[in-house]
């Protein structure tokens, strides 16, 4: 199938991407052609350019070779790309050493000494056949790093053997429900838009004029700092997706453990860019607290954000994300009490529990309704991405008035029936 790029579909995120190539000689020489010519038209799925998407590219065999940054100012063109690519894929070696190409894009590629911008999206694609050496050393960390610093993982499997039960539960580690699987390579070029997609799904925010956003944060003990440091790279990600403006989005932000403290509100000038907003949570405390008040923390927000004195504005929408991976205190005041005066306020309230469903099932649909969200483990929250972002630019059919797009519970990790 011939690729046919339309300017009219190039997809308008700003991003830094990152695209990690399997460079082994199981590829096999005549697949090289078919391999560049996919990667190129990926590439021309995106605006290319000194303040719209960089890229940086890594191929890997036995060892992982960087070719440029993204702050490399002559790849911000796409014909520069295109030639690099060109260039880059062309001699096949071995092994397969997948670790070594995911501790090069954490140590090299996606750092701020690398040109990784806080105004933008994160996303890194890797394309490869699934064979993993065998010497291949564990790399779960690495992928959370990755993620921590809100960079969202895309894997492509191609061929047979990426689906292979070996192989694929390596890939199935690394990108989750971003692992995707192409036939053979004949195929690859037909899946372009679709992975396109998955990098950058359509922008439910597209026609929002903006919204006041809280994010109400869980921060208690039995989260663990990796854990905090996993749900603030989610929270980056959903930043990201966000246009934030003096008369755009404005976030609000209260984290919560035994008492709940307003880290932020919609009156703050200094946070009203994405740039800003990505300094102020990339720089949220780890220290954790004690006991889990959901209720205060909700009560806080209907007093203390979505207030004239907190900078909630009458002709916006107002949306609440709740995130806790518990329920709370035996001693918390009954819901009933404190949903009301949120409502009342036309707060659209989603709510994302982190854990086994069975410890929330029950008292976050007391909080949000049908708007309850599940990830079994924090490195499952940036599978729930599009859906929250998709809660948050809810359609608005007047002010205050939502159509939720999303109205159920969505699972992500291990399944619940």
């Amino acid at each position: 199938m011939c690729y046919f790029a339309s300017r009219l579909d190039v997809h308008k995120c700003k991003m830094d991407l990152g695209l990690i190539v399997d460079t082994t000689k199981s590829i096999r020489v005549e697949n090289i052609p078919i391999l560049t010519e996919a990667l190129k038209h990926l590439v021309q799925e995106f605006e290319i350019g000194s303040d719209r998407t960089h890229v940086s590219l890594e191929t890997f065999s036995s060892e992982a070779t960087l070719h440029n940054k993204f702050n490399d100012e002559q790849y911000h063109s796409e014909d520069a790309l295109l030639k690099l690519i060109s260039d880059s894929i062309n001699n096949l070696a071995q092994p397969t050493r997948l670790d070594k190409a995911l501790v090069l894009a954490k140590e090299e590629m996606f750092t701020e000494e690398s040109g990784m911008r806080p105004d933008a999206r994160n996303a890194v694609v890797l394309y490869t056949d699934g064979r993993s050496h065998p010497d291949t050393e564990d790399f779960y960390l690495d992928i959370v790093a990755l993620k921590m610093r809100g960079v969202r993982i895309v894997v492509v499997g191609i061929g047979p053997d990426a689906r292979k039960p070996k192989y694929h539960q390596v890939l199935d580690y690394i990108g989750g429900s971003h692992l995707f699987f192409v036939d053979d390579y004949k195929n690859l070029d037909e899946a372009t838009h679709v992975i396109g997609n998955l990098i950058c799904p359509p922008d439910p925010c597209e026609n929002s004029k903006g919204m006041d956003v809280a994010f109400v944060i869980d921060k208690t003990k039995s989260i663990g700092v990796p854990n905090f440091l996993l749900l603030k790279g989610f929270l980056l990600e959903l930043v990201h997706g966000l246009d934030i403006g003096p008369e755009k989005t404005h976030t609000g932000v209260i984290t919560f453990n035994r008492k709940p403290k307003v880290l932020s509100t919609f009156a703050n000038e200094k946070l009203y860019s994405n740039k800003a907003v990505h300094d102020f949570i990339t720089g949220i405390s780890v220290v954790l607290g004690d006991h889990t008040f959901i209720d205060k923390a909700l009560n806080t927000a209907a007093q203390k954000l979505f207030t004239e004195e907190g900078g909630d504005r009458p002709n916006f929408p107002n949306a609440l994300i709740l995130l806790t991976d518990g329920r709370s205190n035996s001693n918390s005041k009954p819901f009933s009490s404190i949903v009301p005066l949120l409502q009342e306020k036309n707060v659209h309230i989603a709510a994302i529990g982190i854990g086994e469903y069975e410890d929330f099932e029950g008292q976050l649909e007391e909080i949000a309704g049908k708007n309850v969200y599940n990830a079994s483990n924090f490195d499952k929250l940036s599978d729930l991405f599009e859906d929250i972002l998709a809660e948050i630019c809810t359609v608005e059919d007047d002010i205050g008035e939502f159509k939720p797009v999303h109205p159920r519970r969505r699972v992500f990790g291990k399944q619940h029936e």
